[in-house]
């Protein structure tokens, strides 16, 4: 196939398609022609013996020998054609393959936002922050990791703190999750680290500008938070909306979660929010 080497995709398989509609209009000549030829010497032989008229006889065994012979002649002329429409189909099978093998292996799109990492404690959260960002960094085009004690900019934070028992973020302050919000702009803020169901029912109560879906965690359940989040984000990379994602990934009946799912609360102050694709 050396010498379509220069065709475009179109005219190859264009090409390709010419040659299997030959091949297969000589193969219906040719079997029809072999039909005939056996229908007229099966009639002969039948006229033959019940005592026909021979010319009949005469008449249909040439009509057959000429069939058996448009046959063969067909099937030589068609036989080069058969080869090639062969041979292209093999082609075009290969490309086919190698077409779906490529979308196999494409890496899916990246999610054009930021994701950042904020490890507002020190090395006791360490451990959550490192696991999480290995696990969701990948789906977003940017990850942001950042000193302990510093918060980046990004459009999704995770945030890892100890709140104290009003709610508040030890060590900051008396600053809260809202707070972050409002410094940050983030539309998904996700306190990543546990915390106790008083101090985290305490820090959704507390004042603050309410423009981001908040995710609080009680218990991470070991890798099944990282679990939880990176299936969320892959359903809003394919087009959910957060809630619809949440519901999906984190039902609401207890009875309907996963083994493996964290004890999380959502907040749900930034609406349906979802990705630009």
């Amino acid at each position: 196939m050396s010498e379509h080497a220069e065709m475009t995709p179109d005219e190859f398989f264009a090409l390709s398609l010419a040659f299997m509609k030959r091949a297969r209009r000589f193969g219906y000549a040719q079997k029809s022609l072999l039909a005939l030829c056996y229908a007229a010497l099966i009639a002969a032989i039948f006229i033959k013996l019940t005592g026909g008229r021979s010319t009949y006889v005469t008449s249909l065994g040439l009509i057959g020998a000429l069939c058996g012979f448009g046959s063969m002649f067909v099937g030589h002329i068609a036989k080069p054609i058969v080869a090639k429409a062969q041979e292209v189909a093999k082609v075009v099978e290969r490309l086919l393959s190698n077409t779906k093998e490529e979308k196999a292996s494409s890496p899916l799109p990246k999610i054009p936002l930021t994701i950042g990492f904020a490890n507002l404690s020190g090395e006791d959260l360490a451990g959550f922050a490192s696991e999480d960002e290995a696990v969701l960094s990948s789906l977003f085009i940017r990850s942001k990791v950042v000193p302990s004690h510093q918060i980046p900019s990004a459009e999704i934070l995770f945030v890892y703190a100890h709140l104290n028992e009003d709610g508040t973020i030890k060590g900051q302050t008396n600053s809260s999750i809202r707070q972050i919000v409002e410094l940050t702009n983030a539309s998904i803020i996700v306190l990543a680290s546990p915390n106790s169901a008083s101090s985290i029912h305490n820090a959704a109560a507390l004042p603050g500008q309410k423009t981001a879906n908040i995710v609080l965690t009680l218990h991470r359940n070991g890798n099944g938070f990282s679990r939880l989040f990176h299936e969320l984000f892959e359903k809003m990379r394919d087009g959910k909306d957060m809630l619809s994602a949440w519901v999906e990934v984190a039902p609401q009946h207890p009875s309907a979660n996963p083994t493996h799912a964290p004890q999380t609360i959502l907040i749900a102050e930034g609406g349906k929010i979802a990705f630009p694709r």
